[in-house]
């Protein structure tokens, strides 16, 4: 088997512990154990027993989850270690050799990758920039066969931060339904939508959609490491199947943090804390790209911790973060990893003075590499 290397993730796992400034990330900042629990609740994870725990997931942490959508129960969700883990397994139970899926890039290149050394024939379409970084329906039918059989997007998107809006969702929905295909969506920053109406979920409006989701990004405990998929019930058993052969289970420890976490009061105070940070950090980037106006431009993101810049220099983004890392000391993913040269991810949910410092640096270069080409 012949596995691409997933360039994001090995930029970001090679550089982003050592720099002084990490704004590669796309998530909202962490919370620390002792913010997010009540000494009463950090009492009951002292006490917890370190054993195994249901492979498919703790039956109240799977309730918990499928209370967040709508007419779902614990046995159309399965918990992974991750969203990764449960990208990695939806393509598993749905793709076969020969299979082809429509991937809406650019994206979380994860499930591309996979399904690419699963055999199956991957089909990109775009998110066209003209449109806000959104689909065009017309691109999506067009690329539909006799042999498609996912259709997958990640909304709100990575790395573009923009919100398939739920008129387009639903068409999307339409078409896949018309085909009898697979919607699968990435959800995993719903939830951190800052200036717009959280959308409703696809598993809510279509019978074979399946999700991914966790608490990585949006919720703010990638360490954690808890994910999840929701769809129908004999498909995700059939994810579980796969599972016994990976993970086996997640860890009993951030099972319980989980359950506690996403009761309905305590999941809306996180969310909301998230919302507030990156509200106020995405002004901020906004302000920074209209003083560099020229050098950068922006279509500002709607939700998530990231912002995708368009720059107008001559140097290719593989080579810009690397020189950024080097000269300045901060970390920014190259659009090269999503296959888009000319563009590099700022994390924006980072502290507002990391950011802002971040960001500083940044500049410095940017405006030294436009006098050098002068």
């Amino acid at each position: 088997m012949q596995i691409e290397e997933f360039t994001l993730e090995r930029i970001q796992s090679l550089y982003e512990n050592i720099v002084e400034y990490n704004l590669s990330d796309s998530g909202v900042h962490p919370y620390s154990l002792n913010e997010l629990l009540s000494p009463e609740e950090r009492e009951k994870v002292l006490a917890a027993e370190l054993g195994y725990g249901w492979t498919n997931g703790a039956v109240v942490l799977r309730e918990a989850i499928a209370a967040t959508y709508k007419n779902r129960t614990a046995d159309e969700v399965m918990v992974t270690n991750g969203s990764a883990e449960a990208n990695f397994l939806m393509a598993m139970t749905l793709l076969e050799p020969g299979d082809e899926i429509i991937v809406v890039v650019p994206n979380y290149l994860q499930i591309r990758g996979w399904a690419k050394a699963l055999g199956a024939m991957v089909r990109d379409v775009p998110l066209r920039e003209e449109l806000g970084w959104l689909p065009d329906p017309a691109d999506i039918r067009a690329a539909i066969s006799p042999r498609t059989k996912v259709i997958t997007l990640c909304t709100p998107n990575n790395p573009t931060g923009r919100v398939v809006p739920a008129d387009l969702l639903g068409e999307i929905v339409a078409i896949a339904r018309a085909n009898g295909i697979w919607l699968h969506t990435d959800e995993v920053y719903k939830g951190a939508e800052y200036g717009t109406v959280e959308p409703p979920s696809s598993v809510d409006l279509y019978e074979k959609a399946i999700v991914t989701n966790g608490l990585s990004k949006a919720m703010a405990m990638p360490g954690l490491r808890i994910g999840w998929l929701v769809g129908p019930a004999a498909e995700i058993y059939a994810s579980w199947q796969r599972k016994d052969y990976t993970s086996i289970t997640t860890g009993a420890v951030s099972e319980l943090v989980a359950s506690m976490v996403l009761q309905p009061a305590r999941r809306k105070a996180i969310l909301d804390r998230s919302r507030d940070l990156l509200s106020r950090n995405v002004d901020m980037m906004v302000r920074w790209v209209r003083a560099n106006e020229g050098l950068v431009s922006l279509a500002p993101p709607q939700a998530g911790g990231m912002a995708f810049v368009r720059y107008h220099l001559p140097i290719n983004s593989t080579e810009l973060a690397h020189r950024v890392k080097d000269e300045q000391g901060v970390l920014v993913a190259p659009g090269d990893v999503y296959g888009m040269d000319g563009y590099f991810r700022v994390g924006i949910g980072a502290p507002a003075h990391v950011l802002e410092d971040g960001l500083e640096r940044v500049q410095l270069f940017l405006r030294g590499l436009a006098r050098s080409a002068a």
